[in-house]
């Protein structure tokens, strides 16, 4: 039905000459098939009253799609005449552009995809196995019949490999997913619980049933693509030792929310990174999000800490053996935690490069207070657990240069409060310089500020109360003892290059070299964070 001009010039703030031109030409765009309404509809949540009536009036000015199937901003660019009008490419090509002979083209989110989808081939291994081992997919779901869909769309045809089961823990669904899964021609079981219950839990009693040599933890916020599960298997099978394996995830493209994140790396392994609050260490994404999906470093294997459980193989046997996931958590960090026992059993984990899947993941998290608090909750119970465990490993990686824990360099801050030692410090600043560290020189500490990057503090003064540091709380506090008289109370450890003095550590010649020799020996055995 057409809109009454009148709709049109209230809305443009009583614009007429472009509300004459939009209430012509609204039928002839409703009926070109190039204006979804439904997609308008679903995809933008601040759009009231009739859709097309909004496009035209303020959505193109706000960035907004009318479909899939026209890109307004290639229209724009291929015709600068039409930009320099101002007149709304959609309308144009309808009334004017396609009589004249102007090409269209889909929308970039689509143009984008469908390159993402056409190079990943280039890169995929294609493994041909003997004999394929089952594998059974847990997925759990609530109230996930539009993930599911998207999940499933053909799913078989994706996978390049035809030897699995699907086990989905459906948590007391009140919409139709059960229904729909139960329509699907693949092999799914279905576990119908009357409550709500947790990642760990779901994925545990699934694991119970699965009958697989592995288990492929798999959200069911994930879109898959060609070849991802043959590239899992065909990783684990062809790498020794390898308890599991985690995929390369992509976010989506977002037209509200999030546009920056669309078609950015979202997961490739993990690695940990600094905090103060809550202490001290989280697990963050190793790659830098803004690297190309298909950089040099993105397309290769690579052994890591830990992988995200929204898409994690894992040898059943290990599983059963490191007791599955820890149950004390509550949706977050379980994946960490059990990546970490497999890491401390002494198996290898890898990040399948070429294992590609769109993480839809910004979808299904609400970050309200009860998120944040159950998040807190989480992590009081991971760093109990972990908290000086990594501690340890983390500061062993900077002083050997890993970067395997973490890819941040190590920092040390000096502090001294008056001129004594100038040239001491010199020369060791520069030599922890040369070893690629970071150095930080402070005077003046009567803020007490240090920051969350430092890991070693090096005091030259017993001046300043360090019970209230801002600092991490994981920060190795050392106190250089020039004579017998500084008082070490705050201190975890005292340095000394002088035998009449009593310290932790004595240097004997190289101060630099000795002291990280003999830092690293303590945190080898039994020093506490």
């Amino acid at each position: 039905m057409s809109r009454s001009i009148v709709s049109f010039f209230t809305r443009s703030r009583f614009d007429y000459k472009s509300s004459l031109i939009n209430y012509k030409y609204y039928n002839v765009i409703r009926d070109s098939g190039l204006f979804d309404k439904e997609f308008y509809a679903n995809t933008y949540d601040d759009v009231s009253g009739d859709e097309l009536t909004h496009f035209l009036v303020k959505g193109l000015n706000e960035g907004k799609l009318p479909s899939l199937e026209f890109d307004s901003d290639f229209y724009l660019k291929t015709y600068p005449d039409v930009k320099q009008a101002h007149i709304n490419p959609l309308l144009h090509y309808v009334a004017y552009g396609k009589n004249e002979g102007k090409i269209i083209q889909n929308s970039y989110c689509i143009r984008r995809k469908d390159e993402i989808l056409q190079t990943n081939l280039a890169f995929l291994t294609n493994y041909e196995f003997e004999n394929e081992e089952l594998v059974s997919i847990i997925i759990l779901n609530r109230n996930g019949l539009n993930h599911l869909k998207r999940l499933f769309k053909d799913f078989n045809a994706k996978t390049n490999y035809s030897n699995y089961e699907i086990i989905v823990v459906d948590n007391a669904s009140d919409d139709e997913s059960v229904n729909y899964l139960k329509s699907l021609d693949l092999p799914i079981t279905i576990i119908e619980n009357e409550t709500n219950v947790s990642f760990s839990k779901g994925n545990n009693d699934a694991a119970k049933i699965a009958k697989g040599k592995y288990l492929l933890l798999l959200n069911n916020d994930i879109e898959p693509t060609y070849g991802w599960l043959n590239e899992l298997v065909g990783t684990i099978e062809n790498n020794e030792n390898v308890a599991a394996v985690g995929s390369k995830l992509v976010f989506p493209f977002y037209f509200n929310y999030n546009r920056e994140k669309s078609y950015k790396i979202q997961h490739s392994g993990d690695i940990f990174a600094e905090r103060m609050y809550p202490c001290c260490l989280y697990a963050a994404n190793k790659a830098d999000s803004n690297l190309d999906i298909f950089d040099s470093s993105l397309t290769k294997n690579n052994y890591c800490i830990a992988v995200t459980g929204a898409v994690m193989l894992v040898d059943k046997k290990v599983y059963d053996d490191l007791g599955g996931l820890c149950e004390d958590y509550n949706y977050g960090l379980e994946d960490v935690d059990f990546c970490l026992k497999v890491y401390e059993n002494n198996y290898n984990i890898i990040f399948a490069a070429n294992s590609l899947l769109f993480h839809h993941e910004s979808s299904t998290r609400v970050k309200n207070e009860k998120y944040f608090e159950n998040d807190k909750r989480n992590y009081s119970v991971f760093w109990n657990k972990w908290g000086n465990y990594l501690s340890k490993n983390l500061l062993l990686d900077k002083i050997e240069n890993k970067g395997f824990f973490t890819n941040k360099k190590l920092k040390i801050t000096i502090i001294n409060h008056d001129d004594k030692n100038l040239d001491f410090i010199s020369k060791i600043s520069k030599d922890f310089a040369k070893l690629g560290f970071t150095v930080e020189l402070i005077t003046n500490m009567n803020n007490l500020y240090v920051g969350n990057s430092s890991d070693i503090l090096l005091s030259f003064t017993d001046k300043y109360n360090l019970n209230s540091i801002i600092a991490r709380n994981d920060i190795v506090k050392v106190l250089i003892l020039t004579d017998s008289s500084l008082s070490s109370d705050d201190y975890n450890l005292t340095v000394s290059c002088d035998e009449s003095i009593s310290s932790d550590i004595l240097i004997k010649k190289d101060f630099v070299f000795e002291f990280l020799d003999k830092l690293e020996k303590i945190l080898l055995d039994d020093y506490e964070f």
